[in-house]
């Protein structure tokens, strides 16, 4: 199979079984464009690859996931994601600052507050929390947010496993000097240790947190006896969608959005519009295959005498991943689309072309 790239970006084709368990080829085209205010983004001269696993803020502790791995054989809508930090106001620390994303009809706040912590001094005194601390920046990761694991009071936050302000049970051992999150949504703020919110953050959710996990299927004695390893009939393709539940557009995007960032760079209010740039791929496949002779090895196919002209298909590429890093004055956008194939080899399939 060769891959005829007519534009500036990375290009993968694989193999997997698509949305209805049958072989497909998936052709991932990753574009990295940069920010330009008021302007639509544009070409950037150096592009990053397509990233085959998950990239982590911390490699030593792991932790949140900064950049998700590119490679998914189907989503079913678009992921909008961004990757930075919170800047305040001319650079003047602040207690609470309110931050925003928007991308076309997709727009997401979220409340920033300082450093905080509960004070749980005896059973007279009811708990509270102390006063926000200033801060210029902050990053918007989801160790900041709701969330965690309260073993005191064995339970923890199945939308977000590493982040802080969980508890089950009220306990001076573990909620007096307890820190509370540092980003809220403005319409339902922490009031008791007993509220449990809804997680927020723009970055991607975690793979082995809910709802993703609901989406995983069923792995029992029946699977593995008739599927493994392939995945479960209940498997759902949701899962591949990495975006905060709030950041996911039905319909995937257009790519000519107009895109406004509020206290997320040191500009404060940044709008611009994503590039406009329309991709077209076409698949030559073999049309007819000769029964013998066949090479998985060797990946080549030997003609047999009733074989016609090469079959030509224009596949379908959706936009469905947007990933802003304002931090780099950068973005980048992944493109995806599948073919039908007969098996996992994708033997027939001669030429991928993108335009």
């Amino acid at each position: 199979m060769e891959i005829i790239n007519d534009t500036a970006f990375q290009i993968e084709a694989l193999p997997f079984y698509g949305p209805d368990d049958t072989p497909v080829l998936t052709v991932i085209v990753k574009g990295t464009f940069e920010i330009r205010p008021g302007e639509p983004a544009v070409v950037a001269s150096e592009q990053l690859p397509v990233l085959f696993g998950d990239e982590v803020y911390d490699d030593k502790d792991g932790g949140s996931v900064k950049f998700e791995s590119d490679v998914a054989p189907y989503k079913p809508r678009a992921d909008i994601v961004l990757v930075g930090k919170v800047h305040a106001p001319g650079g003047k620390p602040v207690q609470v600052l309110d931050v925003s994303l928007r991308v076309g009809p997709v727009q997401k706040t979220i409340r920033v507050i300082g450093e905080r912590h509960w004070v749980c001094s005896n059973r007279v005194m009811p708990e509270h929390f102390t006063k926000p601390q200033p801060f210029e920046t902050m990053d918007i990761v989801y160790e900041h947010a709701f969330g965690g694991i309260d073993p005191e009071g064995s339970g923890f936050c199945g939308e977000n496993l590493i982040g802080r302000g969980y508890f089950v049970k009220k306990s001076k051992n573990t909620l007096d000097g307890a820190r509370l999150p540092n980003l809220e949504d403005p319409q339902k703020l922490i009031k008791s240790w007993k509220d449990h919110p809804r997680v927020v953050g723009f970055g991607f959710y975690g793979r082995a947190w809910m709802p993703r996990t609901a989406f995983l299927g069923t792995y029992d004695e029946s699977w593995r006896k008739e599927r493994s390893p392939n995945l479960p009939k209940d498997f759902k393709f949701e899962y591949y969608n990495g975006a905060h539940p709030d950041l996911q557009l039905e319909g995937y995007l257009k790519g000519n959005e107009e895109v406004e960032l509020m206290n997320l760079s040191p500009a404060g209010k940044v709008q611009f519009r994503l590039p406009g740039i329309e991709l077209s791929c076409t698949i030559t496949k073999a049309d007819h295959l000769a029964p013998t002779g066949t090479s998985a090895e060797t990946n080549e196919y030997h003609k047999g005498a009733d074989e016609i002209e090469p079959a030509i298909e224009e596949m379908a590429l959706n936009l469905d991943t947007l990933c802003l890093i304002p931090e780099e004055k950068r973005l980048y956008l992944v493109w995806r689309g599948i073919c039908p194939i007969r098996d996992l080899t994708a033997l027939e399939v001669r030429t991928v072309e993108i335009r």
